[in-house]
């Protein structure tokens, strides 16, 4: 009787999961909305679907394109940004019109946006073609047809283009899914047939051991030795039988999705969350993470090519300011010196650190940390973005000092406040800084300013200073001639022209990056002493001569980063890194022809 409950039993499971399976394999899609886009105009080149048509509904939104005469693009970003780089120009808006249609689905309504010029005094568009903006968060191309579904935060829009010229893709849809795929039975079903199993699978062993037991005692020795071990073996294949049956069912139920249960619970009571309450007039930050590892990525890129090539017009697409006026020189140093070493290359990533400035206009800046967070001297920069339309382009850009710990920043999520030149609320203000730091420099810890810095522990004033005192103790050996000393080597450094960029931190103190300009000159002490140039390509290069009756004053840039504290801390003003390099070198003038010229 208890192999027919057991046969009974796997009867029922088998029934009962074959029915449970069935569900799930024919359960049937969710419910879906679809709205066309039909353009306003369909000739413009751009087509903004906004973000409140996107989130019509919760969840995901599908967008299919459709184009068969040009390449399909879309791109996604902040509706600000959107709106922003076409601000000069007309195109189609899609937006959520008020009210719904009969059936009861969202309206959506498309109308021209004509241009409004506000950032025109920003700058000037460069290009219309869309492709690589750095106001994209993400894009992408296709040819034919593009369809992908989106899951966009609050404040995103799509952008639908073709190539800027041509009219944007005309067959334009958005897909909204109104309801879950569920199948509430699949799971307790499943679960009531592994429950049968697991009874068919007691009877069916308890049968086995009552059938044993109904065959009586044995006579010791009648069996033969073979026989028990058949019985051991018939045993184990039982209970090796058993074991993937229970697994295969504990696999069913553990794919079982909360959509395959029913749903039992009442509305549960609101439960307050912790929320970050952001003041209506608050900006937003410039960049995002994902937007940040796209642009460091193209940065690298381009900068590489320009290394290679040192070609400083395709560098100047992602350079400016001293950055710009170091590699500058640097690649003009390597058309004469062909193993003349470069500035700090730029990694590719990724971003270990961004402090994106908080600003909904223009220009904007970020502070980035380039490449892994255990590296020795990751790279440090500021880049900024002057308008819509043109790419960030590093500013400033130098190696973090070894150990180096960087002051607390904002998240990126929230972003930072630019600090003007004039700040008084620092320890020094970014205008005054690079000159404070050359009497730093001057002085070291004589300085009046000494109390300020942290001193000590300047790796660049220590390596500045190591420099100083080896260069001179090798040209005093070269410049004494029978204990006469026929030239003299004084050093020098002041501020250079240059905007300074300064970023808050968390503690109200600022991340300041400054340009700084040190010398080297070198004069003959007796009248018919000479400045020897040997060996020195690189300043052959700007003087053209190998000696020099007068002398000789080489120049070199600096790009430093600082941490200056506010005015209120007892922290002091700390250097976080830098970049080095030869800038000029100029031959001192005759006095002699001086003073004729002015007799003349």
């Amino acid at each position: 009787m208890r192999f027919v409950w057991a046969v009974v039993a796997f009867l029922v499971a088998v029934g009962l999961i074959g029915t449970g399976v069935a569900r799930l394999a024919l359960a049937s899609e969710p419910d879906t909305v679809t709205s066309p886009i039909a353009a306003a105009d369909a000739e413009l080149p751009y087509t903004v679907i906004d973000a409140d048509v996107l989130s019509a509904y919760p969840g995901q939104q599908g967008v299919t394109i459709t184009d068969d005469d040009d390449e399909i693009f879309v791109s996604y970003g902040r509706t600000s940004d959107i709106t922003a780089w076409l601000s000069d120009t007309s195109y189609n808006h899609a937006t959520l019109a008020e009210g719904r249609a009969e059936n009861g689905e969202p309206r959506v309504s498309v109308d021209v946006v004509e241009p409004t010029n506000e950032y025109a005094d920003t700058g000037e568009r460069v290009w219309w073609n869309p492709r690589d903006s750095d106001l994209w968060i993400e894009q992408l191309t296709a040819d034919g047809s593009l369809q992908r579904d989106f899951a966009l935060p609050e404040g995103m829009s799509l952008l639908v283009a073709a190539d800027g010229n041509a009219p944007a893709p005309s067959e334009v849809s958005v897909t909204w899914q109104t309801g879950e795929i569920t199948t509430p039975w699949a799971g307790p079903l499943i679960a009531a047939g592994c429950l049968a199993l697991l009874i068919g699978l007691i009877f069916w062993i308890l049968g086995f051991i009552h059938l044993r037991r109904r065959r009586g005692p044995r006579r010791k020795g009648s069996a033969p030795s073979g026989r028990g071990r058949r019985g051991s073996r018939g045993s184990a294949r039982r209970a090796m039988w058993a074991i993937p049956t229970v697994t295969v069912a504990g696999a069913l139920l553990a794919g079982c999705t909360p959509s395959a249960w029913p749903d039992l619970s009442k509305d549960p009571t609101p439960t307050p969350t912790p929320s970050v309450s952001t003041a209506p007039d608050a900006e937003m930050p410039a960049l995002t993470d994902a937007q940040a590892e796209r642009i460091v990525a193209s940065m690298a890129q381009v900068l590489g090519d320009a290394d290679r090539e040192t070609d400083i017009e395709l560098g100047s697409k992602r350079l400016t300011g001293a950055a710009y006026d170091m590699r500058k020189t640097a690649y003009e140093i390597r058309g004469d010196v062909e193993d003349w070493k470069l500035p700090v290359a730029l990694p590719e990533g990724p971003v270990s650190v961004l402090l994106p400035q908080a600003n909904d206009g223009w220009p904007r800046t970020a502070l980035m940390v380039v490449g892994d967070a255990d590296e020795k001297n990751p790279t440090i920069l500021f880049a900024s973005q002057q308008s819509p339309w043109e790419t960030y382009k590093i500013s400033y850009m130098g190696s973090i000092v070894a150990n180096t710990e960087l002051p607390q920043l904002a998240p990126a999520w929230m972003g930072a406040v630019i600090v003007p030149p004039e700040s008084s609320f620092l320890e020094v203000t970014p205008a005054d800084l690079s000159g404070t730091y050359a009497d730093i420099v001057a002085h070291g810890e004589e300085s009046e300013y000494a109390e300020l810095f942290d001193v000590e522990g300047d790796a660049f004033l220590t390596a500045l200073n190591d420099k100083r005192k080896t260069t001179l103790d090798t040209f005093n050996e070269s410049a004494t001639t029978d204990d006469e000393q026929t030239a003299e080597m004084t050093f020098d450094q002041r501020a250079v022209d240059g905007d300074p960029v300064a970023l808050a931190t968390f503690d109200s103190g600022a991340i300041v990056a400054v340009p700084f300009l040190d010398s080297e000159t070198l004069k003959p002490t007796v009248d018919d002493g000479v400045i020897k140039i040997p060996d020195a390509p690189e300043i052959e290069h700007f003087v053209g001569e190998e000696e020099t009756k007068t002398g000789l004053t080489t120049y070199y840039r600096s790009q430093l980063f600082f941490y200056v504290p506010a005015k209120a801390s007892e922290e002091k003003i700390r250097m976080l890194g830098f970049s080095y390099g030869l800038a000029d070198a100029t031959l001192i003038e005759d006095d002699t022809d001086e003073q004729s010229d002015e007799e003349n």
